[in-house]
């Protein structure tokens, strides 16, 4: 009975040099392979950070005096475009991937109809799909006719409280306020599916925009209740954005 034992023992215990001619294991030159490849990615992974992509900015001037932000965080900053909707494409998608995670901007609109119009956005854009409570936001216009001077712009401030003052849509564009200003809204949904002109993604359209002021932002000086005027809704043929490339780079 013991010799039985002492058999079955040896059969369950093999040495290890029986062991390696018994069973295929990977070579620990393979192992160190992998190792070495995972401190390749590691070290390109760090490369990209420490040398991020060049921001592409646009050679314009700029289109509003700097008095606009003078009290706000781009007081005495460069200011450059870093969207053009004419070059860049009037989705909602274009105007993000030129405008996040650029810090404070400046949304400079042109309508069809020569009329021109702006809006602050104190937190930037980071398509976060959220909304932001801000004091700091506001719209301006210029008065028809009255020239590019102090004088032609009218700032029209928020109100109401500081709640909801700025939506970030990733499928969107710029909207200050529930109806205040919205440049390029998501389409909604209906019926299943989508309107507008793209009905595949909901992914706005910049070209389209609505306002309607008096519960976000202040009415305009003649009591008109779009910063449009007479009409709610108006079509652009340019959307510009600048901001400080200094802060850019921070991100």
């Amino acid at each position: 009975m013991r010799n039985k034992k002492i058999e079955l023992l040896q059969l369950h215990i093999v040495p290890i040099s029986r062991m390696t001619s018994m069973v295929s294991c990977p070579s620990l030159s393979r192992w160190t392979t992998t190792t070495h490849c995972l401190f390749d990615w590691v070290k390109s992974r760090s490369a990209k950070q420490q040398n991020p992509p060049q921001i592409n900015y646009h050679d314009i001037d700029l289109p509003f005096p700097h008095h606009v932000v003078a009290k706000t965080h781009l007081k005495g900053r460069e200011l450059r475009c870093c969207y053009r909707a004419s070059v860049d494409g009037f989705s909602a998608s274009d105007f993000h991937r030129q405008c996040d995670f650029k810090g404070p901007c400046v949304v400079i609109g042109y309508t069809e109809k020569g009329f021109r119009f702006g809006a602050f956005n104190p937190e930037g854009y980071r398509s976060t799909d959220d909304y932001y409570d801000s004091f700091d936001a506001f719209l301006f216009y210029w008065k028809e006719d009255a020239g590019d001077g102090r004088e032609a712009m009218v700032v029209l401030p928020k109100i109401g409280g500081s709640g909801a003052a700025l939506f970030d849509y990733a499928r969107g564009g710029p909207q200050f306020g529930a109806d205040g200003l919205l440049i390029g809204p998501p389409l909604a949904p209906v019926m299943g599916g989508f309107t507008g002109p793209d009905t595949n993604s909901g992914v706005g359209d910049l070209r389209w925009a609505k306002s309607r002021l008096g519960l976000s932002y202040a009415r305009k000086e003649d009591g008109k209740r779009s910063i449009f005027g007479d009409e709610s809704r108006a079509t652009l043929v340019e959307v510009q954005v600048f901001c400080s490339p200094q802060i850019a780079s921070l991100y």
